[in-house]
């Protein structure tokens, strides 16, 4: 392998590297519970890196999926690596930015199963709790950076009826997770490809 190529997997590497995280999910596949909704009733953004990331949820239709009165009351959230929000050494969550139809909480909570490292409330005790067709953005800073899985987020639906079991956690339908390169990462890749050829077309000539 000769440097020129050397040097391009190298600013490709770099590419790479300083990316942001950005995820557009919609929700509706059931993983804890007993009621299966016949579309997806939720879609949820997220971007950033780093520590800083930005979320918007958005509920599509509770009422008609579920039963009048659905709400979505918080998010269960995996990380990497794992974060601990109690106790020794505690990690801390700022939460900035907040705006639409619901307040937001970063608390401990395992979630479904017992394997989250925490999560989003929606609302204080019930009160401005997502409900049908609202929607709700956030930006939270953490005390180290952080990164997301595949399914890094299950929503939890309360208020169901009896027949629904009350309440159930649901995961993306199809996760979509790309990579976006920061500008000014295009810029230093476009830079150094442009030296590169330079180079490599002195020493040809």
């Amino acid at each position: 392998m000769n440097r020129l190529t050397r040097n391009i997997l190298a600013s490709l590497a770099l590419l790479a590297s300083t990316s942001v995280f950005a995820a557009s999910e919609s929700y509706g596949t059931l993983l804890a519970g007993s009621y299966q909704p016949s579309a997806s009733f939720a879609s949820l953004s997220v971007s950033g890196s780093g520590n800083v990331y930005s979320f918007t949820l958005t509920s599509l239709g509770l009422n008609s999926l579920f039963t009048s009165g659905a709400f979505i009351g918080s998010i269960a959230v995996d990380t990497t690596p794992d974060l601990r929000l109690t106790g020794k050494n505690a990690d801390v969550i700022t939460l900035s930015d907040v705006s639409g139809d619901a307040t937001i909480q970063a608390k401990n909570g395992k979630g479904p199963g017992g394997d989250w490292d925490f999560q989003f409330d929606l609302g204080n005790h019930g009160a401005y709790r997502l409900t049908d067709n609202e929607s709700i953005t956030w930006t939270a800073t953490f005390s180290k950076p952080v990164e997301f899985a595949d399914i890094g987020f299950a929503l939890h639906v309360q208020g169901l009826s009896k027949l629904q079991g009350g309440s159930a956690w649901y995961v993306a339908s199809a996760p979509v997770i790309t990579a976006v390169p920061e500008p000014q990462t295009y810029a230093m890749l476009l830079s150094g490809l442009a030296l590169l050829g330079f180079a490599a077309r002195r020493k040809i000539v």
